[in-house]
């Protein structure tokens, strides 16, 4: 039992050593998912002629064809979508599908934003699909380098090769630069101010799907009746607006009423998420404080996940594999190892 329990953990720790190919397995089906779900609606307006995209800059780039596809073509790439999610995933021409994954997401969320919709579910994940089309470490755990292995016939599919630092310090670069630059934003439109907590109390009281469902419709919604001295930031009494609070659990929504009605509370969470953000880049200093600051990102979504209904599955899979956990698994180890010897002079005594 002893002898298994060690394989387990071994085994645990070599897949744990490539947290690259740990992202690669896993990120292009929550980001497919994701892409696959919204393609039908943006698509739709990218069809519609009632609609006018302000191109984005990736847009902007690319041929007018691609903008003048037809139906039936649409459904060609959906199911090609399908092929290319699970190629990613598994390695199979890995480098070339996580392109085209990306140029896809970039292609599908860029209409959006054409459109107004702003979706950042999926701006830090894209990013991480093209950074891992090119590093090293995205492809050891693989079907394409079981391949190579048994083409070039080598004996060592399973022996532990470190891959160079750079490809793992420029995806964990890119987090620091999504969290740094939120913060950045808040305090550039939002001033100190934004530390008041009073728009995070707007956002946390805000009932989006009394309104639209899903976001099925861009609203900005006011109450011409609100007195002045109950309005947020503005002269029309802005309640509401299609991207906010889409939480539907009237327990949660109650929780989230709460802090946002405390205003001591909710100044103390808007200014320790200020300072979250404006301190990413303390994820190269160490590995204690890369753990420190992924470990409270993915608590930060895991808060907003249930105040809002706003889950960002992507940005907490990104953070869970880059932690160290060999630093972990030593930490625990040698507390056990410690505990152990405690006890033993005990029991010798």
């Amino acid at each position: 039992m002893v002898a298994l329990t060690n394989k387990l953990i071994q085994l645990i720790r070599y897949v744990l050593s490539y947290p690259l190919s740990l992202i690669r397995i896993t990120l292009p089906v929550f980001i497919g998912k994701k892409v696959y779900g919204s393609s039908s609606y943006e698509f739709y307006l990218e069809f519609n002629s009632s609609y006018i995209n302000g191109k984005t800059w990736f847009l902007e780039m690319l041929p007018d064809f691609v903008f003048n596809l037809d139906y039936s073509q649409f459904i060609f790439f959906k199911y090609f979508l399908i092929i290319v999610i699970l190629c990613s995933s598994i390695g199979l021409l890995g480098r070339l599908n996580l392109l085209i994954l990306a140029g896809y997401s970039y292609l599908l969320f860029g209409i959006g934003e054409g459109y107004g919709i702003f979706d950042h579910h999926t701006s830090l994940p894209a990013q991480v699909l093209f950074a891992l089309a090119l590093v090293p470490g995205s492809m050891k755990l693989s079907v394409d380098n079981i391949l190579v292995t048994f083409i070039r016939k080598r004996k060592n599919l399973f022996s532990y090769n470190p891959t160079p630092k750079w490809g793992f310090n420029l995806v964990l670069a890119l987090v620091a630069v999504t969290y740094f630059t939120a913060g950045l934003s808040k305090i550039r439109y939002g001033g100190l101010k934004w530390m008041d907590g009073s728009t995070l109390s707007f956002y946390l009281k805000e009932r989006t799907d009394n309104y639209a469902k899903q976001g099925e419709a861009q609203l900005v919604i006011g109450d011409a009746t609100m007195p002045s001295n109950k309005k947020w930031k503005d002269p029309f009494g802005f309640v509401a607006h299609t991207y906010g609070n889409y939480q539907t659990v009237k327990s949660k929504n109650a929780m989230a009423d709460y802090v946002a009605n405390n205003g001591f509370l909710v100044a103390l969470l808007s200014i320790g998420s200020l300072l979250f953000e404006l301190l990413a880049f303390i994820v190269f200093i160490n590995s204690r404080y890369r753990n420190m600051f992924l470990i409270t990102a993915i608590l930060f979504h895991l808060s907003i996940g249930e105040l809002m209904g706003i889950s960002f599955r992507q940005y907490r899979l990104i953070c869970l594999f880059l932690i160290d956990w060999k630093l972990i698994f030593d930490t625990v180890i040698g507390i056990a190892q410690q505990k152990k010897l405690k006890l033993i002079r005990v029991r010798s005594n």
